[in-house]
């Protein structure tokens, strides 16, 4: 398929928006807006950070970092919500973004999987709309198709249904440690790492990210938090206005290839529309953007109504229907997401052969026998882990 330049791509940018990636020794869209350089030093007063944002200065990513960590250790509710909106409002970097997601990554649980090459198909939520779990059911079937996909992800915030209270429905344990992730992929090839067993220094930003009632740069660190580091992405965001800003900081986090995608409104792939794609690889100068069109995959057209989904316990059935073979809107959205999901982490050569692998397992109820090998797996892993904590508290 012949790339065809979106767009979105050749749009300046508000002074308020986040400023689109560049990568380094590259001349590609340079910002109209002129800033003074920051200073090199890697901790700051908390005020000299205020005061930098203010006269629209950049922090770099070891500032941005040690700022969170500041703010996380000594947390002033005042003082974190002045930092994210003034963040906002100059506008982040990718720089400022990956810094602040390796500040959480370094306060969170991290997860060494024994095979590396693992693949997270995820979003920042936000978009509304009130679709099925598109994400958490392409993943699935990614697994049934030879990836080992990582996922981490939470309940639902803004939606009936997030990925852990669908998979909780699924009759997966979602709440599993180290140990359980890599049983879950070794004998089902997914595994599902729940944001607040990872990541318990999140539980402190919440309610300023609620009070705020504005979108933040932690509305964007979610599918930068993979506690296992997962090498290939499947990104989606709310807004096509911070799919550079999301590639730039996923290729800073070490990802070895990913692809950050927006379509009709959804922070994922849809049959409705084509899609806005962002693609980023490591070793790989600049950024490559484009449209791409469902249809040239062998995807048909839908409509939003066909993807609308409700709460956990009918967003499961719709899914265990798909993944017994049924067809439609919903298995196309998902084989389509899985597919592309495939070529990124290349167990297929092209997106186009990894949506024809795709519907293969899917169509077969392949991905049904993943479903039930993964609920084994994690049920065993979680009463494995439920023994194991009498026995550790006994010994001490």
């Amino acid at each position: 398929m012949q790339a065809q330049i979106h767009p979105h791509s050749a749009r300046v940018l508000r002074s308020k928006a986040p400023r689109p990636f560049q990568a380094p020794m590259v001349n590609t869209r340079q910002s109209t807006v002129q800033r003074p350089a920051t200073a090199c030093r890697a901790t700051l007063p908390m005020r000299e950070v205020l005061e930098m944002l203010i006269a629209r200065k950049d922090l770099t990513e070891e500032q941005a970092a040690q700022t969170l960590k500041v703010l996380l250790d000594d947390f002033v509710t005042e003082q974190a919500a002045a930092f994210l909106v003034l963040l906002r409002a100059k506008g982040e970097t990718p720089e400022e973004i990956a810094g602040l997601a390796r500040a959480m990554l370094d306060k969170g649980l991290p997860v060494k999987t024994k095979s590396g090459g693992v693949v997270d198909i995820v979003g920042t939520g936000g978009d509304g709309i009130g679709s099925v779990n598109i994400s958490t059911g392409a993943s699935i079937v990614a697994a049934a198709a030879g990836a080992k996909v990582a996922k981490h992800g939470n309940r639902s915030v803004s939606s009936l249904c997030g990925s852990a209270d669908v998979l909780e429905a699924l009759g997966v344990s979602i709440d599993l440690g180290p140990e359980g992730i890599n049983r879950c992929l070794d004998e089902a090839n997914i595994a599902f790492m729940y944001a607040p067993r990872y990541h318990p220094a999140m539980k402190a930003v919440r309610p300023v990210r609620s009070a705020l009632k504005v979108r933040t740069a932690l509305n964007m660190l979610g599918p930068l938090l993979n506690p296992a580091h997962a090498e290939y992405g499947l990104v989606g965001t709310y807004s096509t206005d911070i799919s550079e800003l999301m590639a730039g900081s996923l290729l800073r986090l070490g990802v070895k290839k990913a692809l950050v995608v927006h379509s009709a409104g959804l922070d994922e792939l849809t049959p409705m529309a084509p899609a806005d794609v962002v693609e980023v690889e490591a070793g790989v100068k600049g950024i490559k953007r484009y449209a791409l069109d469902p249809k040239d995959l062998g995807i048909p057209r839908c409509t939003v109504e066909d993807l609308k989904g409700g709460d956990a316990a009918l967003n499961a059935q719709i899914l265990k229907d798909v993944f017994g073979g049924a067809r439609g809107p919903v298995a196309d959205a998902l084989n389509l997401n899985a597919g592309v999901a495939l070529a990124a982490c290349q167990v297929a050569p092209t997106p186009r052969d990894g949506v024809a692998l795709a519907q293969e397992v899917q169509r077969s109820g392949k991905a049904a026998g993943v479903l039930a090998a993964w609920v084994a797996a994690s049920q065993a892993a979680a009463r494995q882990e439920a023994g194991a904590a009498p026995a550790a508290a006994g010994s001490r």
